[in-house]
């Protein structure tokens, strides 16, 4: 796998892009926006008919950083979930952006995209309950269990429809679990 940065914004940009982020201009998680009439992925597809909704996880995704271009819906809303890490950065649990996310698609009759970030797994690596509980020696593990979990009703949906469907998974950076001295991301890229 390969990442074009090790932070979220500049990473997202790339994907929504097919730009390296020194073509894009975003190269961190603050005081940068992706330019306004950069083509990306949603803008290219609302051109071609497509209604398009993304639903995203965390504040280094909110509107304000350029993102929402070509998007008819942008839900980037972070009610409190009781994270102390939402002092740093604010976000919602992925159960909350799925539910988002399958109720828009549900009301679409034509040709959709949606684009679905989950910010967990993320430091601190918190899981719910009983994910945190069957991974206590592995708090990172037991988040991707819950964010497995968490897709369950997308996936459902996307497998119900009476068109085929593309899903497509990917991350926008990996996390170091201690390698190379670093807890967790964006200090190195190894």
């Amino acid at each position: 796998a390969h990442a074009h940065s090790v932070v979220t914004l500049p990473s997202h940009a790339s994907i929504l892009t097919g730009l390296y982020p020194f073509a894009h201009g975003v190269r961190d998680n603050s005081g940068y926006r992706l330019r306004e009439g950069t083509p990306t992925l949603a803008t290219w597809l609302h051109g071609r008919g497509y209604a398009t909704g993304a639903f995203v996880g965390a504040f280094p995704l909110d509107a304000r950083f350029g993102l929402g271009a070509g998007f008819d819906t942008y839900d980037d809303r972070y009610p409190s979930a009781g994270r102390a890490s939402e002092l740093l950065m604010p976000e919602r649990p992925a159960d909350q952006v799925v539910e988002a996310a399958t109720g828009w698609i549900r009301q679409q009759t034509g040709r959709w995209f949606a684009w679905v970030h989950v910010f967990d797994p993320h430091a601190p690596y918190q899981a719910p309950p009983p994910f945190r509980q069957q991974y206590v020696a592995e708090p990172y593990a037991g988040e991707v269990a819950w964010v497995d979990h968490a897709l369950g009703p997308l996936l459902d949906l996307a497998r119900s429809g009476s068109r085929p469907a593309l899903v497509i998974v990917t991350a926008d950076h990996g996390e170091a679990l201690g390698a190379h001295g670093e807890a967790t991301h964006g200090l190195f890229a190894f």
